[in-house]
């Protein structure tokens, strides 16, 4: 029987790595394949591998791989082990044209596109570890794992294999991402002490996107990677590439609805409008709301009627509460979308007049307590929200407040019955 580990990977499994053979595309051969490096040839110590200590924790590794019944002292996975994997990555990555990046550069990555702020708690429903707390060269994050209130050191983790991890470290010290495949996985160590190193592509390709900014990498990345490139949006909130932010949007399925759409394409929609990090704090993602106008024409406006369905409908469902947010959240998201489609209302090309604000107002049982966190957050500082919101108070709705209909009114409701505002 196979040594079953239990360790924060298989709890964090958001990040599981793509399986290879679902490939769309072929892998790049991986230069380092054909290529020998030699200790000798390496000017900066820092680089110098301990072949003998590698060749130690190959055999180490072996234990975690095989039946427990073989060994009376089963192996588990150690800081050595981490700092070995560590130190082949960071020269596989540089031999594969990977740019180290300096330490203030490194911070600008991790605060850009992860989100990453050294302040945050480390009991947040994301987690953010630090590993080697006295160094901190390490850096992990696990999803929805907690400890009690302390900073991880390496006897506290156990680690998986490649293919089983579903967390990430972050190396401080070299500057890269990565999941740890196991020692044999990324160097093949000769009997005259020459050697390969054999990095698995997404490693190289994430990093040289991410940190080197290497737009080459995109296409490859789409293909192949598909999940983690979509986990960058729908995790972590970063929508500062647009061209990222606009394939994710085209690829998330939210096929034409009539009456109601469906509960787990507004969920998928949901993970593009916002994001709650680590320590509480809503993002509404305005780049994403203002690529998808871009996007949107009054003839092809699939987009914003799933999201006048989103605020209408899903905010109130089952799935949405899953979320647990508090009321003070909620008002959040709802304002920054109830603003962004009340725009639609004065423009002629539209004409969806009470399809959001008005449609909110008349129909969602908890008004009073939204409009108390709009008017504590000042509208949240949106310019035309109060004249905007005042002015849906006002109207006489369509719909009679739902008299003699079947339902609430929906998003194509509104559409058939709207009238341009001067």
């Amino acid at each position: 029987m196979k040594r079953i580990i239990y360790t924060i990977f298989f709890i964090g499994n958001i990040f599981t790595i793509s399986c290879q053979e679902n490939k769309k595309n072929v892998q790049p051969k991986n230069e380092l394949e054909d290529k020998n490096t030699d200790t000798k040839n390496l000017n900066n110590s820092k680089n110098m591998l301990d072949l003998a200590d590698i060749k130690k924790h190959i055999e180490l590794q072996k234990r975690i791989e095989t039946d427990e019944e073989e060994f009376d002292n089963p192996y588990e996975y150690t800081e050595k082990d981490l700092e070995l994997a560590l130190k082949i990555i960071h020269i596989g990555l540089l031999n594969s044209g990977y740019d180290n990046i300096s330490d203030a550069d490194f911070k600008d990555k991790m605060r850009k596109i992860f989100n990453y702020e050294i302040n945050y708690n480390v009991n947040c429903s994301h987690n953010w570890y630090y590993l080697n707390d006295n160094r901190y060269k390490y850096i992990l994050y696990g999803f929805s794992y907690r400890l009690d209130n302390k900073i991880i050191n390496a006897e506290d983790l156990k680690f998986g294999s490649f293919n089983d991890v579903g967390n990430y470290f972050f190396s401080k010290e070299f500057h890269f991402m990565t999941i740890l495949p196991y020692l044999k996985n990324l160097i093949q160590i000769n009997s005259d002490d020459s050697y390969k190193i054999k990095i698995p592509y997404e490693i190289i390709s994430r990093n040289k996107y991410l940190f080197n900014d290497d737009q080459s990498q995109f296409a490859w990345l789409i293909n192949n990677d598909e999940y983690f490139m979509r986990s960058l949006v729908t995790t972590f909130g970063y929508t500062e590439d647009k061209k990222l932010l606009k394939w994710v949007i085209e690829n998330t399925e939210l096929p034409y609805f009539d009456k109601n759409a469906k509960t787990e394409n507004l969920k998928d929609l949901s993970k593009l409008l916002w994001t709650k990090d680590c320590n509480g704090n809503i993002r509404v993602h305005q780049n994403t709301l203002d690529l998808i106008k871009e996007l949107s024409t009054p003839n092809d406006n699939l987009y914003i009627k799933y999201i006048a369905e989103y605020i209408s409908n899903y905010m109130v469902s089952f799935p949405f509460k899953e979320e647990e947010l508090t009321i003070e959240q909620q008002a959040k998201i709802a304002a920054y979308i109830l603003y962004w489609g009340e725009q639609y209302k004065y423009d002629k090309q539209y004409n969806y007049n009470q399809m959001f604000m008005t449609r909110f107002y008349n129909y969602n049982y908890q008004k009073d307590l939204y409009e108390k966190e709009f008017i504590k957050n000042n509208y949240y500082g949106l310019p035309k929200f109060k004249e905007w919101y005042e002015a849906a108070k006002k109207e006489k709705d369509y719909f009679n407040g739902g008299k003699g209909m079947e339902d609430d009114p929906q998003p194509t409701d509104y559409e058939s019955r709207a009238k341009y505002i001067k």
